[in-house]
């Protein structure tokens, strides 16, 4: 499928005489005007191409205005895309997108293109070594098949590798640029080396230009498979010996990463508890008379915490005995008289007497706070209260046992689902950090916590194991904990938080 562009070529004007020169000049003045008319020419060129909006524009108007420099019959660029060199533009505007047209043009590209070196036919008087052996059938056959009396290609290489061809192709040996000497002027020996020398600096200026706009246009798909494929040419190089080993390096350390299964853990802030917590609380209303012990002490089953005012209660209690002293004399006295009614009442006042005398026993007895087992005190500080009053049910004093621990632990909300009763984890306190505790894992509580550091779930662990019978322990030490799981490796880890987050972050968003 073709298409007909009509480009916008720049024309080159005409390099304007330097003032106090003649048409007479020296040969070395000579030459150097011959230079600045060359890179003038070079330039324009390029000036074409960036000034079009897009790759193929810039191409159309080029090769037209490289035709019209040289005096050529026709100009074609062809371009690699994936694998293969396709005729892309011609210089009448004819823009090749789809399949392979002018078979023998495509050869004589292709021909160029593999054996990365300029070809022309007929050669130059004095060709150059590299092309004094180099193979040009195609171009032979080119040159029979269109009649041409001359045709020239040159490769368009980019970093060592070549992204496109450039084949001029003449009918009539004419120079563009400059007048031929009278040893140039062979119309049938084709392009002169000056011309060769020219068309290969200008294929080295345009080559980057072009290789870059071309990448820019492209789809990210296209440029990632361009730039695979420059890899696999980089690799298939002998020289790049310092690439194929980083290739190899990293293709290592990834099969190392997806292959191996690695055993790790799951870090999680711990704090050490005692196994069973009992709250000792005020029985009564009342005032805190004295404090025996205070957080840190160690305490023996029946030994007396606190105690608390008796004050009240010992009034209470003299005044109800001495009321059922009054009711055992009235009862004695209907009695002996014989007052039937009298003692019944009297009775019933004393057992109601003694009732309460009992009951203000008891409430004496509980004003005494005394520890039900070992251990120790682990919060409450009484001895800047004393005297306070309290109310029935504050707490006053907490105990735990001596040498029943429980750990605490506290997991991030991304690590919980992974976690199960049973698994083995270790740890190592601040008070204590050359020394391993081993846990278990007891229960995994479903109730979340805020903290500074994000939602956190709470895990009791027992300690077992080496370290769990460790001198020095105390509720409420800190530190951190490892948790043993399964192993799995390293990117697949990796890869299993990366889709985490990526399915939260669809489901937010999308």
């Amino acid at each position: 499928m073709s298409t007909i562009v009509t480009p916008r070529p720049k024309m080159l004007e005409p390099m304007p005489a330097q003032a106090g020169a003649s048409a007479e000049g020296s040969p070395k003045s000579q030459q150097q005007a011959v230079a600045v008319q060359d890179d003038a020419a070079a330039v324009a060129c390029l000036q074409a191409f960036l000034m079009e909006k897009d790759w193929t524009a810039g191409a159309v108007a080029f090769v037209t205005l490289l035709n019209q420099q040289m005096k050529c019959h026709r100009v074609a660029l062809g371009w690699v895309s994936g694998q293969s060199l396709r005729l892309r533009v011609l210089s009448d505007g004819v823009l090749l997108e789809e399949g392979v047209a002018l078979p023998e043009l495509h050869q004589a590209m292709l021909e160029a293109a593999h054996q990365q070196t300029t070809l022309s036919w007929p050669q130059p008087a004095k060709p150059q070594a590299t092309q004094a052996h180099a193979i040009t059938m195609a171009h032979q056959t080119l040159c029979r098949v269109q009649g041409l009396s001359g045709l020239l290609t040159v490769p368009l290489a980019q970093g060592g590798v070549v992204v496109g061809t450039l084949t001029l192709e003449r009918t009539s040996h004419v120079d563009a640029l400059r007048p031929l000497s009278l040893d140039q002027q062979q119309g049938s020996r084709g392009f002169s080396e000056a011309e060769l020398r020219w068309v290969a600096k200008l294929a080295g200026l345009m080559a980057p230009a072009l290789d870059l706009r071309y990448r820019l246009e492209q789809p990210w798909y296209e440029r990632g498979r361009g730039w695979l494929e420059s890899l696999r040419v980089r690799l298939a190089d002998p020289r790049e010996r310092t690439l194929r080993w980083s290739v190899l390096a990293l293709f290592g350390i990834m099969s190392f990463g997806i292959g191996l299964p690695l055993p790790y853990q799951v870090t999680a802030t711990a704090r050490l508890e005692g196994a069973v917590q009992r709250v000792m609380s005020a029985p009564q209303d009342g005032f805190l008379r004295e404090a025996h012990v205070h957080a840190g002490d160690l305490v023996q089953a029946g030994q007396v915490l606190a105690e608390l005012s008796d004050d009240d209660l010992q009034s209470a209690l003299r005044a109800r005995t001495a009321e059922a002293a009054q009711h055992e004399n009235g009862f004695a006295e209907a009695f002996a008289r014989g007052d039937r009614a009298q003692a019944v009442i009297a009775q019933s006042k004393l057992n109601e007497a003694k009732a309460q005398i009992s009951l203000l026993q008891q409430q004496l007895a509980r004003l005494k706070i005394i520890a039900p087992f070992d251990g120790v005190v682990i919060a409450g500080d009484l001895r800047q209260q004393l005297g306070a009053p309290v109310k029935r049910g504050d707490n006053l004093l907490t105990l735990a046992p001596g040498l029943d621990w429980r750990v605490v632990l506290e997991v991030d909300e991304s690590d919980i689902a992974s976690l199960n009763n049973g698994q083995i984890a270790r740890l190592r306190l601040a008070a204590m950090p050359d020394q391993t505790i081993g846990l278990t894992l007891n229960r995994v509580t479903p109730v979340a916590k805020t903290t500074p550091n994000g939602v956190r779930y709470e895990i009791e662990a027992i300690p077992t194991g080496a370290g769990a019978g460790a001198r020095g322990l105390r509720p409420g030490l800190q530190g951190v904990a490892r948790i043993d799981m399964p192993p799995r490796p390293l990117l697949w880890r990796a890869a299993d938080r990366v889709w985490q987050w990526l399915s939260m972050q669809a489901w937010t968003f999308l």
